[in-house]
């Protein structure tokens, strides 16, 4: 019989997730808090020896000056009136990079045997609406920088959660992504669902259930680790614990997938985060351990699901 899956995914995306809506909360993430976030998870992770997939944004993990090579060609799309680059273009223009560069989280990353998967080039969502030769851009230009780092990278991450172009994206060599809330169901565009959702202590673990007529591995969306903010933050961490030990059951004994993620500069914007997350994840250890559940990352679960 199968096991229940523990699987965590984090979206690795510095201030590139963040371009347009600069300003209030994020004005905390910077290179020094960015770093010490990294090596907090990393430090947390491998006192549990829980391996995790790593979603970066593909610019997030470059030096400053091979992300400024970018400025012209990131301005040209902004002549077919794309929002997103003239966000991202301001950036480049302004050379303050600081909170956008990951290149030693990523290599912290890599280094410590954790999945490196991809969150997109600049960022810019991929679903539907956008047009097709935005995503080839994207795709491409990754593509390039994969070569270049000698890396192979299988899993998606969709920014936003914007799912999209499948078919272009398989033929591009991923074939594994986390599906999207609201593409898992459609209740999670209610904010006042989000908000309850969280007090529900009888949370179950999800299912595996591949489409025929999807080309590639659509994995359970998951549950977001809670981002103590707005009505949120009056949620006890007791709550939240208690949810989380709910999920991991049920995964234990459905044979079904508990899949965590967060982005990490989401520890930056509300620490509250780290204790409760400590507590699961020792959790997770504990049931690994008892031989209740696996630890596995995006593409090991393409595998195991197979």
């Amino acid at each position: 019989m199968d096991k229940g899956v523990f699987t965590l995914s984090l979206d690795c995306e510095g201030l590139w997730g963040v371009a347009d809506h600069l300003g209030g909360s994020t004005q905390c993430i910077n290179q020094s808090s960015l770093s010490e976030v990294y090596t907090y998870i990393e430090d947390v992770l491998s006192h549990h020896s829980i391996k995790a997939t790593y979603a970066f944004t593909t610019l997030f993990t470059q030096d400053e000056a091979d992300i400024l090579k970018y400025k012209d060609i990131i301005k040209s799309y902004i002549n077919e009136q794309d929002e997103w680059y003239k966000y991202i273009y301001s950036a480049l223009q302004n050379e303050s990079l600081n909170g956008w560069l990951g290149r030693e989280l990523y290599l912290q990353a890599k280094q410590n045997g954790h999945e490196i998967a991809w969150h997109g080039f600049t960022h810019h969502p991929l679903g539907q609406t956008t047009k097709e030769s935005i995503v080839e851009f994207e795709i491409a230009e990754s593509l390039k920088i994969f070569e270049k780092e000698s890396i192979s990278v299988n899993s998606l991450v969709f920014p936003r959660n914007d799912v999209g172009h499948l078919k272009l994206l398989n033929n591009s060599g991923f074939n594994v992504y986390r599906k999207g809330l609201i593409e898992q169901s459609r209740l999670h565009s209610n904010k006042y669902y989000r908000v309850l959702d969280e007090l529900n202590i009888l949370k179950p673990s999800q299912k595996f259930k591949q489409s025929k007529n999807n080309p590639m591995i659509s994995l359970p969306a998951g549950y977001f680790l809670k981002w103590p903010s707005g009505a949120k933050k009056f949620i006890p961490s007791e709550v939240t614990y208690k949810r989380w030990d709910h999920i991991l059951r049920s995964a234990s004994h459905k044979s079904a997938q508990a899949h965590m993620w967060f982005h990490p500069h989401n520890m930056i914007t509300a620490p509250k985060m780290r204790d409760t997350f400590e507590s699961i994840i020792k959790n997770v250890s504990t049931k690994i351990q008892n031989g209740e559940l696996i630890n596995l990352t995006m593409d090991e679960c393409k595998r195991y699901y197979k």
